[in-house]
């Protein structure tokens, strides 16, 4: 073999494998990496369900204490206990309380002990039984737990710090206390009860322990309050500012990297909103991607497999191949006549061939495309400066023959074409320009040439020069109209798009085809009035007009009243009427711009003077958004929806925000001042206000009257003070401020259906 024949020989043999082995190896990429990623994500996303776990396991339990506790302590027996001092007389409800916490402490929880102390009568209540406290350790607690910011805390302590008296049995060197004070729903505390849970029990609650993996709770200190390993437990949590940082800005949950002591950690935490404890797990990202060693070296086996097969294919497969290419060389060499040329060219057979067909094809082939793109550019030349007036008239019969155009015809027309909206199409603004030298090439199919000069875009109209032969200028007006219609419906189905269309006047000479194509221009414009998807006809304007600028200003005043009163229906019945008077005659299409720019000022001079701030729409270019426009009903839209809207939403939410502050201090007063002579006129005098008009804002606030919120209040005390004390229904009347006993039985019976006294001796039975 020759040496050009076996270069080529062993170029084709690194060709295939080049093609057979790069998707071997790509695909072996691939396939690991999309494992190694399904692997990890899995890891991480099980790392995430077992913080999960562990919190909700620990929360269970937290949340059943807390619950347990809770009930236990607003029972009225427990609340009454609190309150009096250790006697004989209520000595025997000790039992039932000391039962009661004893039952708590027997649920599946680690309670070791649970205290109720009194601060005001010195005693407490543990598994020890009924103790008496002295002042100093009555002080000591109360100074410690009392000056807790919250009712209701978790509290890590040291066993050796605890100074309640306590009955623990001192399993673990630290303990999880839950301290409430007492009474619960008063603002004067005179107890507490505390809960003592070893931390340790939070280790065993946690989730198996896992030797790659460490899992730790800590308070909003950093303290730690349970850990895989519990000798931690009470230590401050130290770890890298850049972890904290992560956690606290970010959100409740999540997860990152972080490297530890030059080793990078998967970090995963859960914030509860129970408590602010933090739920963590570390697990080395060394330990998580140890699983895709078995999966990298199973794909290095069989990517190697792959690409020992795909070289012996190589080739063999290219020496076959190579056999039918051989007998073409040899025959090209063998016809060129001139053998000596051949040798100093060097070719090999592709090369040969490849010379012979662009000799044979391309350039023939180059020229013809060549000529017809620029007699089209060239055609769309002349008629963009026909339209624009740069034409002269010794010009036309010279470019009329070189482009084959039709010499005569009877009448001329320009129709112009714009579109009116991209709404329901899949097209926006930016599209414009695009869409009309698509509009433009349909417009050459559509319109035999015959019947048209070259379509063209110019300032984003599309323009064509229609022709004709009808001697008659109402034939000549239903065909244009006709061709009109036509490419309105091809139009709406091919790009779903409306397209309105002005119409110059009929002309025989093509020199006043700018003249013509500004008519079809202005009659576009009147689109404002005649809506969307219009054929216009210069010739149908009404150009006799007196350019008077008559603005609706009662209609404006009535519009501005319901913005004020935030009445949207009347808003909408009062803009409706401004736009129907406007559209109203045959006017300018500049009186239109005139009267909707002042309108557009007075709305947003009404904004101001009502104070209201619309972020979304102070930095709006307004006056361009309404000329980009093109129909008075879109424009009617735009206003509604971007200005009167969203400004009475503003003043409604305002007014409504006012009145619910006025019934709010009716209600406060009402609540401070039931046992006092009180009136809706002498509020209104305290409030500065008519009492008619507190009196509609509290029925539609609070769906009550003034009277029956007030009875219904009265009634509620007088039920309460019935059932928790002693006082007689005539001091229960008195203080209610009832004229005499007679008119307040007669009062509750009609509302509770019971006297007084039945309903007390019902409730206090039960």
């Amino acid at each position: 073999m020759k040496k050009g024949v076996i270069q080529h020989y062993y170029k084709l043999i690194i060709l295939f494998i080049i093609l057979s082995t790069v998707p071997v190896i790509i695909t072996g990429s691939l396939s690991f990496w999309k494992s190694a990623e399904a692997i990890q994500e899995y890891s991480t996303q099980e790392k995430v369900q077992n913080v999960y776990q562990i919190q909700t396991n620990v929360e269970q339990v937290l949340k059943n204490i807390d619950h347990s506790v809770t009930y236990f302590v607003r029972t009225s027996q427990t609340q009454q206990f609190i309150r009096e001092e250790m006697s004989a007389e209520v000595f025997y409800n000790y039992q039932t309380i000391k039962s009661d916490l004893n039952h708590i402490q027997t649920l599946d929880t680690g309670i070791e002990d649970i205290v109720l102390v009194s601060f005001e009568n010195n005693w407490l209540i543990n598994n020890n039984g009924l103790s008496f406290i002295s002042k100093e350790e009555n002080d000591a607690m109360y100074i410690k737990y009392m000056s807790l910011p919250d009712k209701s805390s978790w509290l890590l302590e040291e066993f050796d710090s605890i100074v309640v008296k306590n009955n623990v049995q001192n399993s673990c060197s630290h303990y999880i206390n839950l301290v409430k004070k007492l009474p619960l729903l008063q603002s004067n505390k005179t107890g507490m009860v505390v809960v003592f849970i070893p931390s340790c029990s939070l280790t065993n609650i946690m989730a198996e322990k896992i030797d790659s993996e460490s899992f730790v709770i800590v308070d909003d200190s950093n303290k730690i309050i349970a850990h895989s390993n519990p000798g931690y437990i009470g230590n401050n949590f130290e770890i890298p500012e850049t972890i904290i940082s992560k956690i606290n800005n970010s959100s409740e949950d999540g997860q990152f990297n972080n490297e530890i002591d030059d080793i990078d950690y998967k970090v995963t935490y859960r914030t509860s909103e129970y408590n602010d404890w933090t739920y963590l797990s570390f697990v080395k990202i060394s330990d998580l991607n140890s699983k895709l060693s078995s999966i990298r070296w199973l794909t290095i086996v069989i990517c190697s497999i792959l690409l020992c097969l795909t070289l012996t294919f190589s080739i063999l497969g290219s020496r076959n191949i190579y056999k039918p290419i051989r007998h073409i060389q040899e025959l090209v060499r063998n016809s060129n006549p001139d053998k000596s040329d051949m040798k100093k060219t060097k070719h090999n057979e592709f090369e040969l061939i490849e010379s012979h067909i662009n000799q044979l094809l391309s350039k023939n082939n180059d020229l013809e495309n060549k000529m017809q793109r620029q007699v089209n550019q060239l055609k769309q030349l002349f008629i963009i400066r026909l339209l624009q007036g740069k034409v002269g008239n010794h010009e036309i019969p010279i470019k009329l023959t070189s482009f084959n155009y039709k010499q005569s015809w009877k009448q001329l027309s320009v129709f112009a074409l714009q579109i009116d909206t991209f709404e329901n199409s899949t097209f926006n603004k930016s599209d414009t320009d695009l869409l009309l030298f698509a509009i433009n090439n349909v417009l050459e199919d559509l319109i035999d040439s015959e019947s048209r000069l070259t379509p063209v875009v110019i300032n984003q109209t599309q323009a064509t020069v229609l022709v004709t032969d009808f001697e008659k200028e109402n034939e000549h007006t239903f065909y244009i109209n006709q061709q009109a219609a036509l490419v309105q419906k091809e139009i709406k189905n091919i790009f779903h798009l409306s397209i309105s269309i002005g119409i110059s006047r009929p002309f025989s000479d093509l020199i006043q085809a700018k003249l013509a194509f500004n008519e079809s221009q202005e009659a576009l414009k009147y689109r404002i009035k005649h809506g969307k998807e219009s054929i216009i006809f210069y010739d149908n304007l009404n150009r006799n007009y007196q350019f008077f600028i008559d603005y609706p200003s009662n209609i404006k005043y009535k519009l501005f009243d319901a913005i004020k009163l935030a009445d949207k229906t009347k808003a909408n019945t009062e803009l409706n009427n401004f736009f129907a008077y406007i559209s109203n005659g045959d006017m300018h299409h500049n009186y239109y711009n005139v009267i909707l720019t002042r309108f557009l000022y007075d709305l947003m001079e009404l904004k101001q003077l009502l104070g209201i701030e619309i972020v979304e729409l102070d930095n709006r270019p307004f006056l361009m958004e309404i000329y980009d426009l093109k129909t008075l009903q879109t424009i009617q839209d735009w206003f509604k929806e971007q200005l009167v809207h969203p400004i009475i939403e503003k003043v409604d939410k305002r007014t409504k925000t006012d009145n619910k502050s006025l019934s709010d201090k009716i209600i406060h007063i009402i609540q401070d001042s039931y046992d006092k002579d009180i009136s809706l006129d002498s509020i209104a005098a305290q409030l500065h206000y008519n009492p008619n008009y507190l009196s509609n804002i509290f029925l539609k606030e609070t769906k009550r009257s003034f009277s029956e919120y007030l009875l219904m209040y009265r009634l509620n005390k007088a039920k309460e003070w019935l059932v928790e004390t002693n006082l007689s229904v005539k001091e229960i009347a008195a203080n209610l401020q009832y004229n005499n006993s007679q008119n307040f039985i007669r009062s509750f019976r009609k509302i509770e259906g019971i006297t007084p006294g039945k309903y007390r001796t019902d409730h206090k039975h039960k």
